[in-house]
């Protein structure tokens, strides 16, 4: 199976998780793809100003993988600056929110791995 890029659907999620902004939703492949093994695999596209609010992970952990740019990472209530090629994992029953301070856009991809 091959998806084309022109093909992935793309979704715009207003106050993301009570996060700032819109936060632009591209899959990468559906949820039936990842066989009952994950929720999401998508890539966030942030602008400035824009993120996913502060929230836990219940039987599931979410990796991001910053594609391009940077963003402030809360993780369990500490925050940092991660950029291009910095990973995050957020654990089963841990918390974290992500937001792009930056003029550039970043990009992250995510995926939520079930438990």
């Amino acid at each position: 199976m091959i998806i084309r890029n022109e093909e992935r659907t793309i979704k715009e999620r207003v106050a993301m998780r009570e996060g700032p902004g819109t936060v632009l939703i591209k899959d990468v492949c559906s949820k039936e793809d990842l066989y009952g093994k994950g929720r999401l695999y998508a890539e966030l596209i942030l602008q400035q100003n824009c993120g996913v609010g502060y929230h836990m992970h219940e039987n599931e952990e979410e990796i991001f993988m910053v594609k391009k740019g940077q963003a402030i990472y809360n993780d369990d209530g500490t925050e940092y600056v991660i950029k291009e090629g910095d990973v995050t994992i957020c654990e089963d029953g841990h918390s974290h929110a992500i937001t792009n301070v930056e003029a550039e856009e970043c990009v992250v991809m995510a995926l939520i791995i079930l438990k």
